[in-house]
């Protein structure tokens, strides 16, 4: 009987299952907050939905405010530790989890009740019977809704100020223009976090794979190979520089597909640049950084892909939509500095958070 619940849609198989848990939103009257592998992250139109949840999650006056009595997860494990966080201190009951395998999600052992059931039918089944037994909250879910639509507009306006790609704006820039014929494979690290948080709404709804657990950086140009030979049409990957060289030799792979690969080289492991370690230089490069000093021309080359790299945020969309339209593979290389790149993530939360 509770008004102040969220729906989390983790990581989901289809599209169908994800716009099956929209509608168990919708019905409910709930906040919907969907993950980047959800499937309906992406190119979504629903008053349920709140697509900026992570941003809004770094505010702790809106935290305090939204507190929720009840939480309904489906799917696998979310990607933002700030979402887990949040959950694990606000202490929903119930919380119930909802998924279609027998293991474990309840890193926080807070969970009341799992379910071990087909997406689509349990999303139905729910729907129809809670339609008209739940009060609705408008205020609720409209207060998540318009804080989520003002930290896109905010995101906007801060990602807009520079000449140059940076990664939060490349993440944007591709789910708001990627075609919608397209898949998009996301690699670990920062891009896949980039684009859970910075995506855009208003692109095209495209299925998103990525490699997530003990697979790590591994065979991430291999899933994209897949992934496009199985979709049966092109596909945009974007990935780190770390990530590319781990498989490199993957890209003869792409040699007859239509895939823009997309490598953010900000010269090493971008992500732990996030971390206290970074203040200790003379142990961070070497064992944390690990800086290669390369760059992909020469690989795209030796391969046969074709290869762009933009300076500006201009050239860029310039050389994805082309690479887009082109008849076989092409590299696109944006290089950013993980100093600079710390910095602007933490600008543009605090930006978010003034607001």
């Amino acid at each position: 009987s509770t008004e102040y619940g969220l729906v989390v849609a983790g990581r989901l198989a289809s599209r169908q299952q994800g716009e099956a848990v929209v509608r168990l939103a919708e019905s409910l009257g709930w906040p919907l907050l969907p993950d980047v592998s959800s499937q309906v992250r992406l190119g979504a139109d629903s008053e349920s939905l709140v697509a900026h949840y992570d941003a809004l999650l770094a505010n702790e006056t809106f935290v305090g405010a939204h507190v929720p009595e009840a939480v309904l997860h489906v799917g696998g494990r979310s990607l933002s530790k700030r979402l887990e966080q949040f959950l694990a201190h606000s202490r929903p009951d119930p919380y119930v989890v909802v998924r279609e395998n027998p293991f474990r999600l309840d890193p926080h052992h807070r969970v009341t009740h799992s379910f071990e059931a087909d997406v689509v039918g349990f999303c139905v089944a729910l729907a129809r019977t809670s339609g008209h037994a739940l009060p609705k909250n408008n205020s609720w879910t409209a207060g998540w809704r318009e804080a989520s639509e003002e930290a896109g507009r905010r995101l906007d306006e801060l990602l807009s100020s520079g000449t140059e790609p940076s990664e939060p704006l490349v993440a944007r820039l591709i789910s708001r223009n990627i075609p919608a014929d397209h898949g998009l494979v996301v690699a670990s690290s920062m891009p896949i976090r980039d684009l859970d948080t910075y995506a855009a709404t208003d692109g095209a709804p495209v299925p998103v794979a990525a490699n997530r657990g003990a697979s790590g950086i591994d065979g991430t140009v291999a899933t994209a190979s897949g992934f496009a030979r199985g979709l049966g049409g092109p596909a945009t990957l974007l990935i780190g520089d770390l990530a590319l060289l781990h498989d490199l030799n993957s890209l003869v792979m792409l040699r007859d597909l239509r895939v823009v690969v997309v490598v953010l080289n900000n010269d090493g492991g971008g992500i732990f640049s996030f971390l206290p370690v970074s203040r200790y230089k003379e142990f961070f490069d070497p064992y944390f950084g690990t800086p290669q000093g390369v760059d992909f021309e020469p690989a795209a080359a030796m391969f046969g892909l074709g290869y762009e790299h933009p300076g500006t945020t201009n050239e860029f969309m310039e050389a994805y939509r082309a690479a887009c339209a082109r008849d076989g593979s092409t590299l696109i290389e944006v290089r950013t500095d993980r100093k600079e790149n710390v910095a602007l993530h933490r600008e543009l939360l605090a930006g978010i958070s003034d607001r």
